[in-house]
């Protein structure tokens, strides 16, 4: 079985989850869709093609993607995105992962196509550029989802030949060519000349990265007793795939040795802070308030900043009852404590006791009825003030968005 077909069979997914596959019209990703396909059936996947609406012809790749989609019988997505001004690169990145989040619901997986060659090439570039290495991280969380790219270990010369094989088309991006851009001069000029000199470098560096890697993960970071250094703040946020200017990382680092009962916020990236919470450092971004609504036992929902869904449970609410979901702020002051089953205690005790950072406390749904709150979602509930008849009983669940 060639390289392409025996990366994806090894992933242990779980058999209900949908797959989404990033599809630019590329080689790497018309190979990666292909591919999933043959391994999980075209019913499971789903195409997802983003217009950034930087190129005269994107038009033309939409409409390529749909006539190939259209013959593999696969469903396709096509959203358009708007691109910031600033590093162009990183703008389209941030707008193509914002829209990423919104498509992809609780446990769906979102494939990319990235191979062991944007890897090296990552990784060469973050040497140069003073960052730690790290590479492309295999998989992350992504919304309430799960970012994975099966393909990292794969080179790109077995992408090639998949593609020759099944006699696929793709797309040609000629801004790929361009070496004014940091990327495209490591991956046409660069990293051919060091392979031609050390044939086994390639190798090298990814052995740099198994090196980091350990040191680096995607969740708050636990401040030590000794300084934490601008490198290890650096190597900690590229994990979250954000990189601000080392006077930021500074001011980072003097934060940490903030009040204890001081709550430092530091911007980080358009929308994202650092803050601190319980000797730890966070990257957190702005919660949304939401308007309240009405909502029905067992029914899913997706709110501002995550996703709420509901488990069986013999202690909850009975199947179908109407509830009203809102959040603290739109609540009167005497009516932000939870009652019933012998409990009083007011929210903000019970956001404390369960350790819920300052800043969510805001987009938290509390569920109510009329008046009353019967639930902090996930925290605390009063199934007291059921109906009393016999149904299928669940308690909700919450999911909020990284």
């Amino acid at each position: 079985m060639c390289p392409v077909l025996v990366a994806l069979t090894a992933l242990d997914l779980p058999t209900n989850s949908k797959i989404w596959i990033a599809y630019s019209g590329g080689l790497d990703s018309t190979v990666l869709l292909h591919a999933s396909i043959q391994v999980f059936g075209s019913s499971r996947c789903r195409a997802i093609h983003i217009n950034h609406q930087l190129n005269s012809i994107s038009a033309s790749w939409v409409e390529h993607c749909m006539r190939t989609t259209d013959h593999w019988q696969v469903d396709l997505t096509v959203d358009e995105v708007e691109v910031l001004t600033g590093n162009l690169e990183y703008q389209a990145r941030l707008s193509r992962y914002s829209m990423f989040r919104q498509r992809v619901g609780s446990d769906d997986f979102l494939f990319t196509a990235h191979q062991l060659d944007d890897d090296i090439e990552t990784l060469v570039w973050q040497f140069f550029t003073g960052r730690a290495m790290i590479g492309i991280p295999e998989t992350r969380p992504l919304g309430s989802g799960t970012l994975c790219r099966p393909l990292l270990h794969v080179e790109k010369q077995e992408l090639e030949a998949y593609a020759k094989q099944h006699e696929l088309t793709w797309i040609e991006d000629e801004s790929n060519k361009d070496t004014s851009f940091d990327r495209n001069w490591i991956r046409h000029e660069l990293v051919p000349q060091l392979q031609k000199r050390f044939p086994q470098g390639k190798h090298r560096i990814l052995d740099l990265k198994q090196a980091t890697l350990p040191l680096v993960k995607r969740e708050p970071l636990e401040l030590p007793d000794q300084e934490l250094t601008i490198e290890d703040i650096r190597a900690w946020l590229l994990a979250f795939e954000v990189n601000p200017p080392t006077s930021v990382l500074r001011e980072i680092q003097l934060q940490v040795d903030a009040k204890a009962d001081a709550n430092p916020e530091i911007k980080v990236a358009d929308g994202l802070f650092v803050r601190r919470y319980r000797k730890r450092l966070h990257v957190v971004k702005v919660y949304e308030e939401f308007t309240p609504l009405t909502i029905e036992v067992g029914r899913p929902i997706q709110l501002n900043n995550g996703n709420l869904t509901w488990k069986n449970s013999k202690q909850g609410f009975e199947e179908g009852r109407t509830l009203l979901c809102t959040n603290r702020l739109h609540l009167k002051e005497d009516q932000r404590s939870i009652t019933g089953g012998g409990m009083h205690k007011k929210l903000a005790n019970l956001f404390q006791e369960s350790s819920i950072p300052p800043w969510l406390r805001d987009g938290w749904p509390v569920l109510c009825e009329g008046e009353t709150v019967v639930s902090l979602v996930d925290i605390a509930m009063d199934t007291t003030s059921g109906s009393g008849r016999e149904a299928r009983t669940l308690v909700p669940i919450w999911h909020p968005f990284d």
